[in-house]
């Protein structure tokens, strides 16, 4: 059985298509049915029923995703803590949501960096969907994000819950918001759904956004109304006049941790997540 057989199964049971799984994967179709059948021989059971709509797996399909998942892991581990073990005590890899580069970030890094001095650090920023995928293939040790995608393997613990505003450069109450100017934030689907419900007469509108960065960017460079993390829309308030628009609801987004279930024990990972804590404590005070 090799690495890439499972990694090409497990691909295929995101993408549920053959062909999918070959472009994402830069292969051609037949190499990708190649390592299917492969793979089915040295397990001795049919992974995937083919049909028009796609690969949807079989039942012994779904039993060894985990067993796949486990697999990847422990072998990405085993190789990073190797390649470091002579020159570094200990490594950690961690990422946070894409967007918490100026909030939980920076102060998670330095306090990483204190609390561990003697041990190689990776740090990223992504989105949840790709952070829980690393994590449960071993490429990853720590996440901080907003979607929770529910895998045996993982453990989330919620970390705190971040608060939005509306920010205007032209309206400073809620009736003088115009949708033509408005900024819809699709940031993620509980935002969206938040939104919906508190602020339907703002539903339709000309423009939505999936970055809560880029509609900043849009913001100064047009001006309008969009949705803010707070601590974002004070610093935004002294580099340029805007208003809190009054009126407007507060939107909040839960923020979570995750690692590996089977990890949680190990002293590094619990000086990371202590050191997160302290991050997000600071960004309080």
């Amino acid at each position: 059985m090799q690495l890439d057989h499972i990694e090409t199964f497990l691909d295929i049971i995101e993408s549920r298509n053959f062909n999918r799984t070959a472009d994402r994967l830069g292969l051609t179709q037949s190499t990708i049915s190649t390592r299917i059948k492969n793979l089915e021989s040295a397990i001795g059971s049919e992974l995937f029923q083919r049909g028009r709509a796609g690969a949807e797996p079989t039942a012994a399909g779904r039993r060894f995703e985990a067993y796949a998942r486990s697999l990847l892991s422990t072998w990405s581990q085993a190789r990073h803590d190797v390649r470091a073990f002579n020159r570094f005590e200990g490594t950690l890899r961690v990422a946070a949501q894409v967007g918490m580069t100026r909030s939980v970030l920076p102060g998670w890094v330095e306090t990483l960096c204190q609390a561990l001095p003697k041990s190689s650090i990776h740090v990223e920023s992504d989105y949840s969907n790709q952070m829980v995928s690393d994590l449960s293939m071993g490429n990853l040790d720590i996440a901080v994000l907003y979607a929770p995608r529910y895998l045996p393997e993982i453990s989330y613990e919620h970390l705190m819950v971040e608060e939005y505003v509306m920010v205007s450069t032209v309206a400073r109450t809620l009736s003088e918001v115009d949708p033509e100017t408005y900024i819809r934030p699709g940031y993620t689907l509980l935002l969206e759904k938040a939104h919906a419900e508190l602020l339907g007469e703002l539903a339709i509108c000309r423009l939505s956004m999936g970055s809560e960065t880029l509609a900043e960017m849009i913001l100064r460079r047009t001006g309008g109304t969009c949705y803010m993390r707070s601590d974002d829309a004070r610093r935004f308030a002294l580099e340029r006049p805007s208003f809190i628009v009054e009126g407007a609801p507060t939107l909040h987004q839960p923020v979570h941790t995750a690692i590996l279930a089977r990890r949680k024990h190990e002293p590094i990972i619990r000086k990371g997540i202590r050191a997160l804590h302290v991050a997000v404590m600071s960004l309080d005070m």
